[in-house]
């Protein structure tokens, strides 16, 4: 799809073969808008636990579902990919805890900040609870927020940008998490 100009000129003869000098002039146009791709922030929490992730590139974050006891337990959550297609990715964690009603964001509403509690629990540093601000509200926080001994964290995201992804260290709790941000 490039297009340009070849110039050649004769440089040098030699008994294997003749030296040309070849210049080119192209040009080639980017079709269509640039791809935005995410990019992964993080993660907050401990380094217990094995990592996990998505598969396919996040455009937009759809729902998210939590489990919590003492910590957070578990986060599942779907996405639309960049081809379009909804994925789901999760149960990330362990079995245990109530499961918190599922936060399902409308087609409008992003995610602009996660932000929640680090502490020990059961010797492993760990995320002891969560709260999701979007574009229209806040959901949680969700977990236990301990004696006030866990370490806070926050995670929000420059305007004109969103959460459209986790990613984490998960065993029998959410270990750690971290997040895919895009540029809307």
């Amino acid at each position: 799809m490039a297009n340009g100009v070849i110039f050649k000129k004769f440089h040098e003869q030699r008994s294997e073969g003749n030296i040309i000098q070849l210049t080119i002039h192209a040009f080639c146009p980017v079709l269509g808008p640039r791809k935005r791709s995410a990019a992964k922030v993080g993660p907050w929490g401990g380094s217990g636990g094995s990592p996990v992730d998505i598969t396919a590139e996040p455009q937009r974050l759809k729902s998210i579902t939590v489990a919590t006891g003492i910590a957070v337990t578990s986060i599942a959550f779907s996405y639309v990919d960049s081809a379009g297609q909804t994925q789901s990715a999760g149960r990330w964690g362990g079995s245990g805890g109530e499961t918190e009603p599922v936060i399902q964001l409308g087609d409008s509403e992003v995610l602009t900040e996660l932000s929640g509690t680090i502490g020990i629990v059961d010797g492993h540093t760990v995320i002891t609870s969560i709260k999701f601000v979007t574009s229209l509200k806040t959901y949680g926080p969700f977990g236990a927020w301990g004696d006030g001994s866990d370490t806070p964290f926050a995670i929000p995201v420059q305007q004109g940008s969103a959460i459209v992804g986790f990613f984490a260290r998960a065993g029998v709790y959410l270990d750690a998490l971290g997040v895919y941000v895009r540029s809307l």
